[in-house]
């Protein structure tokens, strides 16, 4: 039977989001006894950095004034206070609260707005706002109405990029994120974003060129770079997640197989990075390789229904009926209408 590999993508948040995205990569002509499953999160990821706050300046206030946001002062006379300033500074200090106060937040952003609709900065903090409540529709909307009033407000680039990618529009993202470069051009992070959005536009040597850029910005020494919410390590297997989906796309799948070998180094514990490796090296016809890749997920993940209903695909690739049967008995436990699937390509 042929059987099309079916690749994962998702992605994994380090703040209070997580969200999950995939595609399925280009049809291969393989024996086997079906369509490999892609339900598990954290195949490839975007990094997210969380947006800052817009910055305020007060009159007699110094840094913290009202909260949640940079406050600029200077020495000597001082300005009068601007009315958006105060509702824009109001504003952060809602959305910075431990518990985040979003409805008031969202309400002053919009009557600073109201007040001076050529300020960019309240357009900017409702996208914030909206951004993290998932509220990607809208955040790029805002994000796009701050750029047309200020075109270089680099603040807005990211956020706005991230948002697009979130809605799944990947040549829009692909564009902003470009652009953020110009602001922003040694951000492993950016190009990591680049090269997920690159393999979701089927783009996949622009994805892998940007890859390989992220992991040269990340090198292999632990030097700092700024980041949002994630580590070092779990950016470089991010990095290299995207490294392999290109490959993969390209039809490279030795060096597809390599590059997510890297990221389960990197991550051992992350259940996904074995998962993709296994989707691969089956992709590649190398079927041992991918079963003892299915193994170290069920090891992570034991109530994993998608590894065992891979695993006993693989099993029935090389003819190892029993094996792929053991599989759907353990299957029956765990998803019944997966193990009928199972069984119905393996019987």
């Amino acid at each position: 039977m042929r059987n099309p590999l079916v690749w994962l993508f998702g992605m994994g948040l380090g703040c209070a989001l997580t969200l999950v995205l995939w595609v399925s990569a280009p049809a291969q002509d393989i024996t086997g006894g079906g369509s490999l499953v892609r339900d598990i999160s954290g195949g490839a990821a975007l990094i997210f950095r969380a947006p800052q706050n817009p910055t305020v300046q007060l009159t007699g206030g110094g840094q913290g004034t009202l909260g949640g946001g940079k406050i600029k002062s200077s020495r000597g006379a001082k300005p009068p206070v601007r009315q958006q300033d105060t509702l824009i500074a109001r504003a952060n200090a809602a959305r910075s609260a431990s518990k985040p106060r979003y409805a008031e937040a969202e309400q002053q952003y919009q009557l600073a707005a109201k007040i001076a609709p050529d300020d960019a900065r309240a357009y900017a903090g409702l996208g914030n706002v909206y951004v993290d409540q998932g509220r990607f529709a809208e955040a790029v909307s805002a994000y796009q109405q701050a750029l047309k009033v200020k075109p270089d407000y680099s603040g807005a680039y990211l956020p706005l990029a991230f948002s697009l990618a979130r809605l799944n529009r990947y040549p829009e993202s692909i564009d902003v994120y470009q652009k953020t470069l110009k602001f922003d051009p040694s951000s492993p992070d950016v190009y990591n974003n680049l090269s997920f959005a690159y393999n979701h536009s089927g783009r996949y040597q622009d994805a892998a060129d940007a890859s390989l850029q992220a992991i040269k910005l990340l090198g292999e020494t632990g030097e700092a770079f700024k980041m949002g919410f994630q580590e070092r390590n779990e950016v470089r297997s991010y990095a290299y997640k995207n490294l392999g989906n290109a490959y993969n796309g390209l039809k490279r799948y030795d060096e597809a197989a390599n590059a997510l070998k890297k990221a389960a180094e990197i991550e051992p514990k992350n259940a996904a990075a074995h998962f993709n490796l296994g989707l691969t090296l089956y992709n590649a016809g190398r079927y041992s390789e991918a079963i003892e890749s299915y193994k170290e997920v069920i090891k992570l993940r034991p109530t994993l229904a998608q590894a065992y209903f891979n695993l006993g695909l693989t099993y029935y690739a090389i003819s190892d009926k029993p094996s792929a049967m053991a599989q759907y008995q353990v299957l029956k436990g765990l998803d019944a209408e997966m193990a009928r699937q199972l069984y119905d390509s393996i019987k």
